[in-house]
């Protein structure tokens, strides 16, 4: 299902230059892991799952990939594997769907978008730990639709936030914040009116912990945490009052204070810019 200049030869020929890649890169870089991405459920055959299973079984690697984007792409999935419950059981029939209880794998799984996800797909994400990745600005777009991020946080599933780069005009995680904020209005106001709109201090959250999660410990400034951080300075975004803090970092990101504003970045207590 894919133009030929962009398919493979075979999916033993993938699976082959994966496991090719991973062992010339493997552990040669402290802060940046490979990670198995399997482009999505239609650009894959039975077969290549197959082999991807076995890859991450070498490696035990996390995975990401796409979950439940458009009503179109879950219709084509469903045409391509009748078998399948919905969307996500795709991945899960090939473990490549976070961590089934009493499985072999301990790699996170990350899903991106999860606009349409039915309730059956819902309970396996949180039963196997799948972290949501809500692309706010993708979504918009794609006219993909708004994620119900509300309702999945009221449920217990882990969410936290991405770009989609290039479906997604940046890498601001700024702004994904800000229009994680903008869509859920929208949400509450057309589609559920019992879905409250999200906070500013539920979207930092998502943009810090939430996401965090994926790598461990980080995320937090708590003892135990890796430090990772932002130096910022919203001195160049005056403002003719005095603001508490919470008030300056909101404002910080709607008006794009990342551009003019980061003096510093920490990561794993390491200074890199």
């Amino acid at each position: 299902n894919a133009p030929e200049n962009l398919k493979e030869e075979s999916a033993e020929d993938s699976a082959y230059n994966t496991f090719g890649w991973i062992n010339h890169i493997y552990g040669k870089y402290k802060n940046t892991k490979p990670i198995l991405t399997p482009r999505f459920i239609p650009s894959c055959s039975k077969h290549l799952l197959e082999e991807l299973r076995e890859v991450r079984k070498a490696y035990d690697l996390p995975v990401q990939s796409h979950l439940s984007e458009n009503p179109e792409e879950i219709e084509l999935v469903q045409q391509l594997f009748p078998e399948a419950g919905f969307y996500g059981d795709c991945y899960d029939r090939y473990d490549l769907f976070g961590n089934k209880p009493g499985g072999e794998f301990t790699g996170p799984t990350v899903m991106a978008h999860c606009v349409y996800s039915g309730d059956a797909e819902v309970k396996l994400i949180k039963k196997n730990g799948v972290i949501v990745s809500h692309c706010p600005a993708s979504n918009m777009n794609l006219s993909s639709g708004i994620a119900p991020i509300r309702e999945y946080l009221d449920q217990g599933v882990k969410v936290s936030l991405g770009s989609d780069v290039a479906g997604g005009q940046t890498e601001s995680i700024f702004r994904a914040m800000t229009d994680a904020i903008q869509v859920s209005k929208m949400y509450w106001r057309m589609i559920n009116k019992n879905a409250k709109p999200l906070t500013f201090g539920e979207v930092f959250y998502l943009a810090t912990a939430g996401g965090g999660e994926f790598f461990g410990k980080v995320g937090k400034f708590e003892d135990g945490y890796e430090f990772d951080a932002l130096v910022l300075d919203d001195e160049k975004l005056p403002h003719p009052q005095e603001l508490p803090l919470q008030q300056r970092l909101e404002r910080f990101a709607y008006l794009g204070g990342d551009k003019v504003g980061m003096e510093a970045k920490y990561v794993a207590g390491n200074k890199v810019f």
